[in-house]
């Protein structure tokens, strides 16, 4: 049997997701890096001025890199360190052409390493600031060399590379932009009811299980509760599906209203809704669904509730949902607008 889709998260955390998901590609990038310096090295040989410095560099920075790959640095999802990596992978490309004198080369190339890896992690300002950085660091490298910087030859290669570095680094934040403002918008499809706004019965019970689960540890109880309105249909019939949809509407933004911040709210589909109440017992949740019963008699509207208490009507989330669903006929059953907790038999 093939095991169930996961489900995504309800709000999109591209902070979370960028620097999560990015942190064993980081390491790889990084191990890259040294991995071309040490072909360098074999192939060309160790320099006679600097490679001690050069080898002695390399292996600290992959031991560096491997420490932090082992201690999991990213698991509080702190920006500051994955923007140090950056850094350091500057600084430590720096000291290579400095030691190999391949400022000029195609060696420099390899700023591209950091700048992609600030792209897609970091955004457009840090991206930009880190080229600014290679910029400086170039020219510093072409005057240690003894090279007359303010000359066109000398400055047409550094701004080539810069201007490339850029580019790169721009479009590649934008592209990441882009990426995950369609993800907040398709995971707000996912997981929303178009009409309402509000969560749909997948992120409900998305939502429902960690509750019931802590519940569970803590022995604290919870009401379930499962609402339908009264007399939709005559109103499709009789005024249109219109007005149908203002008065689904309606009842949506009444239940907003009532609702505490810490209640999980959702629409099940048509005209039902369901409500998940934590640390409420049976007699916490009829009190708030009568006050809520009242208030929209007011607007002319009429719901049928039907209620669920943890652990007493039962031990399992799903059983509770059922039970609440059931609940609900007896109410519509017995004339609609009120509240049963008893099931239907």
């Amino acid at each position: 049997m093939s095991e169930p889709d996961p489900l995504p998260p309800l709000e999109w955390d591209p902070d979370g997701v960028q620097i999560q998901g990015f942190s064993a590609s980081l390491y790889q990038i990084e191990w890259l890096l040294v991995t071309i310096v040490i072909l360098y090295l074999v192939i060309m040989g160790i320099p006679e001025q600097g490679g001690v410095g050069v080898l002695g560099a390399t292996v600290g920075y992959f031991g560096l890199s491997l420490l932090a790959s082992r201690l999991r640095f990213f698991g509080e999802r702190q920006r500051w360190l994955l923007a140090l990596h950056t850094w350091a992978m500057i600084g430590f490309i720096t000291w290579f052409l400095y030691g190999t004198g391949g400022v000029t080369g195609p060696l420099a190339s390899l700023y591209l390493l950091a700048v992609v890896t600030s792209a897609l992690t970091l955004g457009v300002v840090v991206t930009m600031l880190e080229v600014a950085a290679i910029a400086a660091c170039q020219l510093l490298l072409l005057q240690h060399q003894g090279t007359d910087i303010l000359t066109t030859a000398n400055l047409a290669p550094v701004g080539t590379s810069i201007v490339a570095l850029s580019i790169v680094g721009y479009l590649t934040a934008a592209l990441v932009h882009t990426i995950h403002v369609s993800n907040r918008t398709l995971l707000k499809m996912a997981s929303r009811d178009a009409l309402t706004g509000l969560f749909n019965r997948r992120a409900f019970d998305d939502l429902a299980k960690p509750i019931h689960l802590m519940a569970h540890r803590s022995g604290r109880p919870y009401c379930v509760i499962a609402m339908d309105m009264d007399g939709l249909k005559h109103i499709n019939d009789s005024e249109g599906h219109g007005a149908g949809d203002q008065a689904i509407l309606s009842l949506a933004k009444h239940l907003q209203a009532c609702k505490r911040s810490s209640d999980v709210l959702a629409r099940y589909g048509g005209d039902e809704f369901v409500m998940l109440l934590p640390d409420t017992d049976a007699a916490g949740g009829r009190k708030m669904m009568q006050r809520f019963i009242d208030a929209v008699e007011e607007n002319k509207l009429s719901i049928s509730v039907g209620l669920a208490s943890y652990p007493e009507q039962g031990e399992e989330l799903e059983a509770l949902l059922d039970h609440a669903d059931s609940a609900m006929y007896v109410s519509k059953a017995a004339g609609g607008n009120r509240i049963s907790d008893r099931a239907a038999a």
